[in-house]
């Protein structure tokens, strides 16, 4: 059944493809990212390499979208900070070279297409990030898409915590065990998801844009729905046993507070506050009268482990950011290992070749980059972080020249995006899935056409002024 849906949703996306229409193409793509991982449940061997579904059909899109723009457009892309366009060449030549590195240094194909994978897609993520960004109507269907999409595999996650027992409710493998305390353990909720892991981020994903759909909807049912979905999302990140995403949910929340308080003006911010406040309620009266009670006994366990977030995240960081990037550059070499080496891809365990504490170091995500690219590799991807911090900055200055809704849209995107940057580097391996990193990299990329779309809104309103002095002068001079 899995299987003919997703070779269905093939047909769909080769259709739309030869059509050139790209945009129905990345709400196939959409489907895809759900459907893999209950079809890998199912699939004998359970092969990892279903994950990649997403990013085939993600390419394809890209292949047709490159082929209607007639080029990159990198110069509207990087419009405030136009030294990044000259140094994207050197990127894709440094992940060429790491790519051969890692291909003579193991031998192994699949383990450096991975590899490799893991720094192609963000980068084409970016640019289709852009060109999505330029249709703020086309950005919100695909986000509502994968809402609809978090909101069925979210009820899957209850349906696992309450022990249905069901094939596609379970981990691949054996699971992920948690010790939530000194004799008591269980495997977090995964529902359709492959993991819990993979579980709750979405989960956390899902909460942050929610948020931003409900803060930028001019329509206070839709408003107050989406945001009692958002905390509904946020809810079950707690069943999922894992406490990096209420981490994520959290410094969404903060950041994108403070960019509304500093980009948007008084009445807007106090429509916001309204609704937040009201929905809070709302929440408060739903999560203490009605679901408590319905999740039984153990829920507390959960709810323990949730509440010790705040007292592991320096410990953690410390450990697994710090003390990973310094390990890091002992394996490097200097030159690095290759794009790949630092991956946990299932039997494609680089530590079972002899490479010791580099299971350790990829945990974190400066400590893969340094293990992977080497020291120029991370000099150059350091520069190139420091100007998109730039670009982010002026893009921030722009971005109040918008209608308020695309505003907001824009602003909670980049806001998810940001709040993914501790994540990362305490826990790399989570981002290893194409799913996540298409997501991730449309997010932000949305942002980058803040530019565009301003320069779009004042030619728009020139027009309208010189129609309307047009207007003015042909009219008979008894109207004037």
């Amino acid at each position: 059944m899995l299987l003919m849906a997703m070779v269905a949703l093939f047909v769909a996306l080769a259709v739309t493809i030869l059509d050139g229409n790209w945009r129905a193409g990345l709400m196939v793509t959409l489907m895809i990212g759900f459907l893999q991982d209950p079809l890998r449940k199912l699939t004998p061997g359970q092969p990892s390499q279903l994950a990649g579904l997403v990013l085939i059909a993600f390419v394809l899109c890209g292949l047709v979208l490159y082929e209607r723009r007639q080029g990159f457009q990198m110069r509207n892309m990087f419009w405030t900070m136009p030294q990044l366009v000259d140094m994207v060449p050197a990127y894709f030549t440094l992940i060429g070279l790491q790519a051969l590195n890692s291909l003579g240094r193991f031998g192994d194909p699949v383990l450096t297409t991975i590899g490799a994978a893991f720094y192609l897609a963000p980068a084409l993520g970016l640019w289709m990030g852009f060109q999505v960004g330029l249709n703020p109507l086309l950005l919100r269907r695909l986000m509502m898409i994968y809402m609809i999409g978090s909101a069925i595999c979210g009820i899957s996650v209850y349906l696992s915590f309450r022990g249905v027992d069901n094939p596609l409710l379970k981990e691949v493998g054996e699971g992920i065990l948690i010790t939530f305390r000194y004799g008591f353990s269980a495997q977090g909720a995964s529902g359709l998801w492959r993991t819990s892991e993979i579980a709750s981020w979405h989960l956390g994903a899902a909460s942050s844009i929610a948020a931003t759909l409900a803060v930028s909807s001019r329509k206070p049912p839709q408003q107050l729905l989406l945001l009692l979905l958002s905390v509904a999302f946020a809810f079950l990140c707690i069943l999922t046993g894992r406490r990096k995403a209420i981490v994520l949910v959290v410094a969404f929340a903060v950041i994108f507070a403070l960019l509304l308080l500093r980009r948007t003006n008084p009445r807007i911010r106090e429509q916001i506050i309204s609704s937040l406040a009201s929905t809070s309620g709302i929440a408060y009266v739903l999560f203490g009268l009605v679901v408590v009670g319905a999740l039984g006994r153990n829920f507390g366990e959960y709810i323990s482990r949730a509440s010790s977030t705040w007292e592991e995240i320096l410990p953690r960081f410390q450990l697994q950011g710090i003390g990973a990037i310094i390990k890091a550059f002992d394996l490097a070499q200097f030159i690095g290992l290759g794009v790949g080496s630092a991956a946990q891809t299932g039997n494609l365990q680089v530590t079972q070749r002899g490479i010791e504490n580099l299971g350790y170091v990829s945990e974190g995500g400066g400590g893969r980059l340094i293990v992977e690219l080497g020291v120029p590799g991370i000099i150059l991807v350091g520069i190139m972080g420091f100007f998109l911090v730039k670009l982010l900055l002026r893009n921030f200055k722009l971005v109040k020249y918008l209608p308020t809704e695309v505003s907001i849209l824009l602003l909670g995107l980049v806001s998810f995006a940001i709040a993914n940057v501790p994540l990362f580097i305490s826990a790399a391996q989570l981002y290893g899935d194409p799913f996540v990193l298409i997501l991730m990299s449309l997010s932000l990329g949305s942002f980058l056409a803040v530019p565009s779309l301003v320069a779009q809104a004042q030619q728009q309103a020139q027009a309208a002024a010189a129609a309307r002095a047009l207007a003015g002068s042909s009219a008979p001079l008894s109207l004037r």
